[in-house]
């Protein structure tokens, strides 16, 4: 698609180093950012050896708030602002992975790897954080009174274009699954279909399920497609998100290698060999909730996927061994309705949720993010409530 790997240009401005020295020999310098572009801008600050190294997060408050310590005196505080989008990039220090979100991950949406903020900077970020520190020091080691200025509008003006480009050129880009975690709200830029929500760390698996998946084969269901068609939809939709879950467990949890392979390797289509899975190696019950009755149902269904996946919908015996269905006998064949589909498609979201939780019973979420965005829908929801009053 178009928008995917698209370079995204810098948000610009100027950073302004002033040097100053007073009468009794004194020197200073001061900071100053300007911008007059119009684009969405975010600024954020870190602190980093005199060498470029980041060592640690600016805590930012309001005006007349004093600033963090640094973690070492030698220190510079260095001004890092966002994409044109209002977006960083970032890079992870364990699978080197690239995403964009917010200034402040905690996660690796790859790798599941943990970390402070300062430590996911992109490369595009560090070559800047060096070119700062660098004219900041050689600043105050040669100028007595004076300016340097750091032309971030000219790096926004170089993205897209031919030609040289700044030494400290900083630009971003956009990968394939751009969303909002439904757990946190952060904004996430990632490659690839699934990962890890990069400032809560909350896998999107289920929420694309719900959101895309399964609305896209109720709407076919609904509008006359083949029910036979949506249930080996929904099947293989359950097979693609339990394989993912799967295949997380298998990199974080420490186990053999034959149930690393199988988890890696082989399909989720037989509903009572995932369920024996999950809940004897890792204690998730994906039948959590689910009555006999419902579970024997969906069973039947997975079974009939393999029916007309692979048989024109003819029953066979190996179905009537492993189903006990008495409704149909050897060679017939079956007719699907959309009401059992329907019907299927409600559990499979069930067993989805109860995947997706018992995960993270395993894998917590950081909690701050849920948290914060909780509180912010309470706040907005009283505000409404405050307005119709």
């Amino acid at each position: 698609m178009a928008e995917e790997f698209k370079e995204i240009a810098h948000s610009g401005g100027k950073v302004t180093f002033t040097f100053k020295t007073g009468a009794d020999g004194t020197h200073a310098y001061q900071v100053s950012y300007t911008s007059s572009r119009p684009v969405p801008m975010v600024l954020i600050g870190i602190y980093a050896l005199p060498e470029g190294i980041p060592l640690g997060t600016i805590h930012m408050g309001g005006i007349g708030t004093p600033w963090n310590p640094p973690p070492l005196p030698v220190c510079l505080p260095v001004l890092i602002t966002s994409d044109s989008q209002g977006q960083f990039g970032h890079r992870c220090p364990g699978c080197n992975g690239y995403w964009r979100s917010g200034p402040w991950p905690n996660v690796c949406p790859y790798c599941a790897v943990r970390a402070e903020g300062y430590q996911f900077l992109s490369e595009a970020q560090l070559r800047y954080v060096r070119h700062y520190c660098k004219e900041l020091t050689d600043g105050l080691n040669s100028i007595e009174n004076g300016e340097v200025l750091i032309d971030m509008d000219a790096v926004a003006d170089a993205a897209g274009k031919e030609g040289p480009k700044p030494a400290f050129y900083v630009a971003e880009q956009s990968q394939q699954q751009k969303y909002k975690c439904a757990a946190c709200d952060e904004f996430n830029d990632i490659l690839g279909r699934f990962g890890y929500c990069s400032a809560c760390g909350t896998r999107n698996d289920l929420q694309e399920f719900k959101s895309k998946t399964v609305t896209a084969i109720r709407a076919s269901l609904n509008s006359g497609g083949p029910p036979e068609d949506s249930l080996k939809d929904i099947v293989g939709a359950f097979d693609t998100l339990a394989g993912q879950y799967g295949k997380q467990l298998a990199a974080l949890v420490p186990m053999t290698e034959r149930r690393a392979k199988r988890l890696n390797k082989q399909r989720f289509h037989n509903l009572t060999e995932v369920r024996d899975t999950f809940l004897g190696w890792f204690d998730i019950d994906v039948f959590k909730g689910i009555s006999a009755d419902e579970q024997g149902f969906a069973r039947r269904m997975f079974l009939r996927r393999h029916l007309y996946e692979h048989n024109g919908g003819e029953v066979d015996q190996q179905y009537l061994d492993a189903s006990g269905d008495t409704s149909v006998r050897l060679k017939q064949h079956i007719r699907e309705t959309g009401e059992n589909v329907h019907s299927l498609i409600g559990f499979v979201e069930r067993f989805a949720l109860n995947l997706h939780n018992g995960f993270h019973e395993l894998l917590p979420p950081v909690e701050a993010p849920i948290k914060a965005f909780e509180q912010k829908k309470t706040r907005m929801a009283e505000y409404g409530r405050g307005r119709r009053s």
